[in-house]
């Protein structure tokens, strides 16, 4: 059973003495600015600059697929310091410092989108990341909510953005990734070392725009200490090297992409090799490669199950084999963004040769705060392990109590620690809404600590997932799992109902894997009554062709309940 210190600081270490401690990099640090070519001496900016100073010129540090390009951490270091400088000098000619200025960037996955990003970091401006997939009325949406007021665009995207920024307000448009355009003039072997420059690590670094599937998009800004312990503890958990090289194909305007596989990746000095966007088909021709050398693959529930899909129904019989084998080599895959359905995991341990899902609990106010620990056999079905270092965790009863020491009671987590993001942007009230007065953050997610392993279990979001049924307190989450192992069940989503006899009925929304199959309530209950109690049981069905998501997986389920709505 854990103690109240072993809940709070599992696994944790001293942030004084591991995070902080000998990352900054104190030789060429001077107050100069060293004809621009300098970086901030903060730990993102230091471990990069270390890679190129000691790694062999010729690894990469980003492999751009649909450009065919891949560029050293020295080639890398060098395009952030130009673009930083055109940076500069379109916000205006003496300025040295963009001061928190907030700079929206539309680059695909790509090089272009990393150096973006790090450009806008080291002129000490705000990184706004913005989805290519998001139609205009979302883009000016974050545009201005976020008051932007300088724009990167890939040239691809130049069109689309003029429109968008006109109608923002925002006469900055910077164009990256012209074609007779470089950043540099890094060529393999002139690599000027930058100064580093004394830079407060408190200051606010970036603006990610929650799912809104509880509400409206709210920006939440994360400062350079919250990222660097973000990934701080993501490195030590999952053993980041820089041996390591990750196969890239997440969305890069989420936590997921932009934290935990990009970032830890840069940090580590490993090899991040990013595709444009997830295609099954290409991700299971690259792992089957002879010169296969990736050991990280990181992705959403909906992913692996395409990948599931794909190699049942389009890698021949002969091959598969070696599919199977290309997927054992990888030393970690991780599943999050989503709950991971019992059929999935157990597939995908099927098809890899045995490989077992890490799971893990985070979101874009906290980072991850919950993990599956590294070792295999200590990942447990349906649950998502232990707190990462250096994060704090608790639960929280309906009656305000402490209940971290009790095992299978649910409460809200609540999550402490450095890892925590600054604010919600221009909403200080919602902002102090999720606080307790001690400085805990309130997730809104129910959970609990298993009887049995003693790890992590999400019930689901208080609004959404947690349906009060009678006197009954049940998990639409666990309601899922058991019903997606129905064989003609594709997807389900498990929503609350409004009702005046019941408080909430159960209902549920299907997507069957054949669309001539038929399945109506009564064979469904018939279906789980073995695997449910009677009172979890759905009693509202509707079936449709298609989960409405979003661009991590997430189905926005105060729009599902209004099928139910006559």
């Amino acid at each position: 059973m854990y103690n109240q210190g072993q809940i709070l600081f599992a696994k944790s270490i001293s942030l004084s003495s591991r995070v902080f401690r000998g990352l900054f990099y104190h030789r060429r640090c001077y107050s100069s600015h060293n004809n621009g070519n300098y970086l901030p001496n903060i730990p993102l900016f230091t471990q990069i600059f270390r890679h190129a100073e000691t790694q062999p010129k010729q690894k990469p540090a980003i492999i751009d697929v649909k450009a065919g390009t891949s560029h050293s951490y020295c080639h890398l270091v060098s395009d952030i310091i130009e673009l930083r400088k055109r940076l500069l000098k379109n916000a205006g000619t003496s300025i040295k410092d963009l001061k928190e200025e907030k700079v929206a960037f539309l680059c695909p996955n790509g090089y272009d989108y990393v150096v973006s990003q790090w450009s806008v970091w080291s002129a000490g401006g705000i990184a706004v990341p913005l989805c290519i997939t998001h139609p205009p009325s979302e883009l000016l949406y974050i545009l201005k909510d976020s008051q932007s007021s300088i724009i990167i665009t890939h040239s691809d995207f130049q069109e689309k953005i003029n429109d968008i920024a006109h109608e923002a307000g925002i006469k900055k448009v910077i164009v990256v990734c012209d074609k007779d355009q470089k950043y540099s003039q890094y060529d393999g072997t002139n690599f000027n070392p930058p100064t580093l420059t004394p830079t407060d690590i408190s200051r606010r670094a970036m603006i990610i725009y929650t799912s809104g599937t509880t509400g409206k998009p709210k920006g939440v800004v994360t400062t350079h200490a919250s990222i660097t312990a973000q990934v701080k503890s993501l490195v030590d958990a999952w053993r980041w090297n820089d041996k390591d090289k990750i196969l890239h194909v997440l969305p890069l305007h989420h936590l997921h992409g932009i934290v935990n596989a990009l970032t830890c990746g840069l940090y580590a000095g490993a090899t991040v090799e990013m595709m444009p966007k997830f295609d099954a088909a290409a991700v299971w021709n690259r792992w089957m490669k002879p010169d296969n050398d990736l050991s990280l693959f990181m992705a959403v529930p909906t992913i692996y199950s395409k990948l599931i899909k794909h190699y049942k129904e389009n890698i021949p019989k002969e091959i598969q084999p070696l599919a199977t084998q290309s997927c054992s080599q990888f030393r970690l895959m991780v599943s999050g963004s989503s709950s991971l359905p019992t059929p999935i995991r157990n597939s995908w341990k099927e098809i890899s040769g045995g490989v077992v899902l890490l799971e893990r609990y985070g979101m874009s106010e906290i980072g991850m705060a919950l993990s599956h620990e590294y070792e295999i056999e200590k990942r447990y079905e349906g649950c998502v392990g232990v707190p990462l270092p250096g994060v704090q965790v608790r639960l929280i009863s309906e009656d305000g109590k402490d209940i971290t020491n009790l095992v299978e009671q649910p409460g809200e987590l609540n999550v402490k620690g450095p890892n925590v993001f600054k604010e919600y942007l221009n909403r200080p009230e919602a902002t102090k809404k999720e606080f307790t007065e001690d400085g805990w953050f309130k997730t809104g997610d129910v959970a609990m600590i298993t009887a049995r392993e003693k790890v992590f279990k999400i019930l689901g979001r208080k609004s959404v997932d947690i349906i009060k049924s009678g006197s009954y307190k049940l998990s639409a989450l666990e309601i899922e799992k058991e019903l997606l192992s129905h064989p003609d069940i594709q997807e389900i989503s498990i929503v609350g109902i409004e009702d005046q006899e019941w408080g909430q009925k159960v209902g549920a929304i299907v997507v069957l894997k054949n669309q001539e199959s038929k399945l109506d309530l009564k064979q469904l209950r018939e279906f789980a009554k073995d695997k449910l109690a009677h009172y979890k049981l759905p009693t509202l069905l509707k079936v449709i062709n298609e989960l409405p998501k979003n661009a991590m997986g997430k189905a926005n389920k105060k729009e599902l309940v209004k099928l139910f709505v006559d």
